[in-house]
């Protein structure tokens, strides 16, 4: 009875929180925002600019003709190609393209392929700028997309370039996870969070004392936490999913996504091996997705326990969700001879872990999603552990002192 109590004392104090509040209503907005504004703007770096293709399709039009009636038709001796037959080919490739564009002919413009040559030279030069290993990367993202594109062929009656474009609103969900998405959901866990026990210091009955024991208390506490965080991630999920989807469609969960496949030749599997579909990737991140969150509300108290201040509790929460990210290189194994595969904050990006892109990145095949979950597992048993000693050391009288 009284851990009911408790969890329910808790939980209407975080929905009574204003900064809590304010959370809701930023990520409320900022959906609308992100659907309304900013995805309807955003292009993949391989999108065609029709005016550009226009011009190239009435010049090279222009030179067929002037080929044709010269009589300059032939093949050069040494090259075995003519201008004209160039030409010509061009025109015929931006035609059909053009056409397809224009008609919303998504399957003739998934078959053609297209894609001009300074566009494709444009595209190299950001690999070349932004990839540590350009080839390697460009090579996966292209054969992925191709593997993804030629699933809808064979799978989807009704093909749109949203689908193509991957803005549907479950393609959406998964390029959440699979990029920024974790970062984000922790971050805002710690947030959320980080005054949930340190906030008990100034209630009256915490100071008198409540006829429960301190480290049962403090975890009924935690479980209200995180069950509130799980609302509030659900909640911002389903409002998402309506608002992307009455824009954009709302996709499926067979739609097909890359599975990376390390490869010390960096080359790919066959089409068997390279794709799975959401729904498989989203069970997948399912249990990364709660041990994380739990993680973070379990550390969240041990570090309320010990420095008693919600901005010390924040600062180091948010530390330790992007402590990966400062000393992450590709090139990186292991940390002091211990392989990365053993520590909690190499799966952070567990979106990556789950489609195999973190060892493909790493080029490596250590971080597989199975020890990645005994790692969790684990880290969570350290954590347990770590409370139920500063429990002993660190009681309900002293605690709110």
């Amino acid at each position: 009875m009284i851990a009911k109590v408790v969890f329910v004392k808790t939980f209407k104090r975080m929905v009574r929180n204003k900064k809590n509040r304010l959370v809701w209503i930023i990520a409320f907005l900022g959906v609308l925002i992100y659907s309304g504004l900013i995805l309807p703007n955003t292009e993949p770096m391989d999108t065609v600019d029709m005016e550009r293709l226009e011009i190239d399709l009435l010049g090279n039009q222009g030179l067929m003709k002037a080929q044709f009636e010269a009589g300059s038709t032939e093949a050069n001796n040494y090259t075995g190609l003519s201008t004209y037959g160039e030409a010509k080919n061009k025109f015929e490739q931006q035609r059909a393209f053009k056409i397809a564009v224009d008609t919303g002919n998504v399957r003739q413009y998934i078959q053609l392929n297209y894609l001009p040559e300074d566009l494709s030279k444009e595209i190299m030069d950001d690999y070349l700028k932004n990839s540590e290993e350009p080839m390697k990367d460009l090579h996966y993202d292209q054969s992925n997309k191709r593997l993804r594109l030629n699933s809808y062929l064979e799978e989807i009656p009704a093909i749109t370039f949203h689908l193509v474009q991957e803005k549907t609103a479950w393609q959406q969900i998964h390029l959440f996870f699979l990029n920024w998405g974790p970062l984000i959901i922790l971050i805002l866990t710690v947030f959320l969070v980080s005054d949930v026990t340190t906030g008990e210091r100034e209630a009256r009955t915490q100071k008198a004392g409540i006829p429960y024991n301190w480290r049962k208390y403090l975890w009924v506490q935690s479980m209200a936490a995180f069950c509130f965080v799980c609302l509030f991630f659900a909640v911002v999920f389903v409002w998402f999913f309506l608002v992307n989807g009455i824009l954009f469609g709302f996709g499926s969960l067979d739609l097909k996504v890359p599975l990376y496949t390390y490869s010390s030749d960096y080359t790919t599997n066959d089409a068997v091996f390279g794709l799975m579909e959401i729904g498989t990737f989203l069970i997948k991140v399912f249990p990364f997705l709660v041990l994380f969150i739990y993680v973070m509300v379990r550390l969240s108290v041990l570090f309320s326990l010990l420095f008693k201040n919600d901005v010390v509790v924040l600062t180091l929460g948010v530390f330790a969700v992007v402590f990966e990210k400062l000393y992450y290189s590709r090139r990186m194994r292991d940390i002091l001879g211990i392989d990365l595969s053993f520590f909690p904050q190499t799966y952070i990006d567990f979106g990556k872990v789950v489609s195999g892109e973190k060892n493909f990145l790493l080029n490596t095949s250590t971080i597989t999603m199975d020890r990645g979950l005994l790692v969790m597992v684990g880290t969570v048993l350290v954590i347990e552990s770590l409370l139920i000693l500063a429990t002993k050391f660190i009681h309900r009288q002293r605690f709110v002192r």
